[in-house]
């Protein structure tokens, strides 16, 4: 989906009236240089159907900003990216389907407190876990409520800030889980995905994280705590977990099944939750694969 416009400029409505519009921007939209969108702007409209269709009515949609690239700093940043788009293009001219960045949007929760150095300087450090290796993760612009789990809540009411970022990808390659990567494993490869045909996660390694991530939009929201557990949770009204990590084994290798396995003793130590623990299950299994284990295997096990 392409929110941008195509020329660099800010995108802000001229609609509405300015005593509203002062009330609706956030006090540090100026400092940062942020412009506030007005409902009717292209890229608004299409940021806040993409919100609603990925969070329903669990969240409450505050305000979208695009970021000005005001200071000498963040222009910079643009350019960069730009210098680093076209080189990447270059890079795969004559390959199948290449002479594309493939650039794409990618979400990634900060906090307010680090807002106006992300902007201006870009990330200091790897944000993640480091489930997949050392760089800084993204969610796909149609995975927001990925995003959103990994975020925290900056105050009692809910409040939490994203970012909707250009992601130069490139040629990715899949990482596994427990990857200890933090560049690519080869000149070919410019970025890191954990599934090749569905990823749910971009992986920019350190070495590109602000070369190929262009942070242009800002959306604040207000989520419940228990955004985990508001979502849709995979379950098995037929399978023990000892029965479903055998299942497993038969798809997964054996250092995948060693990691669930654990997952699964620290649940029956009382270190972590049953819901947590399905949900590091789903992340390292994938949805599909459990489906499929459930309905093959599920069933055999019922009767």
């Amino acid at each position: 989906m392409d929110y941008s416009e195509q020329e660099e400029r800010s995108t802000i409505s001229e609609s509405g009236s300015s005593n509203s519009y002062d009330q609706q921007r956030p006090s540090f939209a100026d400092e940062l240089g942020l412009m506030e969108l007005l409902e009717g702007d292209r890229a608004y409209d299409l940021i806040y159907r993409n919100c609603k269709s990925a969070l329903g009515d669990q969240c409450e949609l505050l305000s979208i900003l695009r970021n000005g690239f005001a200071t000498v700093g963040s222009r910079a940043k643009l350019k960069a990216f730009q210098v680093f788009q076209e080189a990447v293009e270059m890079k795969h001219v004559g390959e199948e389907g290449g002479g594309k960045a493939r650039v794409k949007y990618g979400w990634c929760a900060v906090k307010k407190t680090e807002l106006k150095s992300v902007l201006e300087y870009g990330f200091s450090q790897p944000r993640n876990d480091g489930c997949y290796g050392r760089g800084l993760y993204l969610s796909p612009d149609n995975a927001l409520l990925e995003c959103l789990k990994d975020s925290a809540a900056e105050s009692e009411d809910g409040m939490r800030f994203l970012l909707l970022s250009r992601v130069i990808l490139g040629k990715s390659e899949i990482v596994p889980l427990g990857s200890t990567q933090s560049c690519p494993s080869s000149p070919e490869f410019d970025s890191g995905v954990d599934d090749l045909a569905s990823p749910s996660k971009y992986i920019v390694w350190s070495t590109h994280m602000n070369t190929h991530v262009l942070p242009e939009f800002l959306v604040c929201i207000k989520a419940p705590f228990n955004i985990n557990r508001s979502a849709k949770r995979l379950r098995s009204p037929w399978m023990a977990f000892p029965v479903l990590i055998k299942a497993l084994s038969k798809f997964l290798p054996p250092s995948q099944i060693l990691i669930i396995q654990k997952h699964y003793k620290d649940q029956q130590n009382r270190r972590i939750s049953r819901s947590e623990l399905i949900q590091r299950v789903r992340h390292i299994t994938g949805d599909k694969l459990l489906v499929h284990i459930i309905k093959a295997f599920g069933h055999k096990v019922q009767h």
